[in-house]
């Protein structure tokens, strides 16, 4: 068996990032609590905005590849905006990021629970557990699409760098994961601003966030 993980973001990346990034980079525990998730009130809503919960899109993201063990990481993760690309020198390893929000959303969106604008840099962070009977299998992580960038890290280790908005791609978390105990997952995200013309003016299309699956697949 080995796993997989749908994870649809809006995530950022700097290509020139280290593998690894080391220990004297990382901050120490800051205890605060998150703001807790709550929809905003959007400019333009539907009934739906109110019915979608905080347990969104629970099927299996690809039906006909449906495995038989699998988790799903939708619901409420933790955000925080990171202000630049400085971000990366400082992960927020260990630390509660500044608020709840709503995988998967929009961030610009009132669904999200954070309704941002221009919102370029974006820690994201959530938390995820392996069976210890999934030793010595291979563990990937899926991501369904992100926009734009993204550098993906677990447990403090530089995993993988996509950079591209909407095709899927893997990070092999093997090498980085615990068996038997909680791993950290954090990913920052750069959303390359896209200026969209109208007969009115002109605006900027904002990120978004799909869904995420921890998967356990037959290989």
């Amino acid at each position: 068996m080995h796993l997989k993980a749908g994870l649809l973001l809006s995530l950022l990346a700097d290509a020139a990032l280290a593998r690894t990034v080391v220990g004297a980079n990382q901050k120490p525990n800051v205890n605060r609590a998150a703001v807790p998730y709550a929809v905003k009130e959007p400019p333009l809503t539907t009934d739906w905005t109110y019915k979608v919960g905080t347990n969104p899109w629970p099927e299996y993201p690809r039906p006909q590849l449906e495995r038989a063990e699998w988790q799903n990481l939708n619901g409420i993760w933790k955000y925080q905006d990171a202000g630049s690309l400085d971000a990366l020198k400082t992960p927020p390893f260990g630390q509660e990021l500044s608020h709840e929000v709503l995988i998967p959303s929009c961030l610009e969106s009132g669904l999200s629970g954070i309704l941002g604008s221009n919102t370029l840099y974006s820690w994201f962070s959530t938390s995820f557990n392996i069976p210890s009977d999934w030793s010595g299998q291979q563990l990937l992580l899926n991501f369904g699409a992100v926009d734009y960038e993204a550098t993906v890290f677990v447990n403090g280790k530089q995993a993988g760098f996509n950079r591209g908005g909407y095709a899927r791609f893997t990070v092999d978390v093997t090498e980085f994961v615990s068996h038997g105990g909680e791993n950290e997952l954090y990913v920052i995200i750069y959303f390359r601003a896209k200026v969209v013309a109208t007969n009115a003016s002109e605006m900027k299309t904002g990120s978004f966030l799909c869904t995420t699956q921890l998967i356990v697949t037959v290989s």
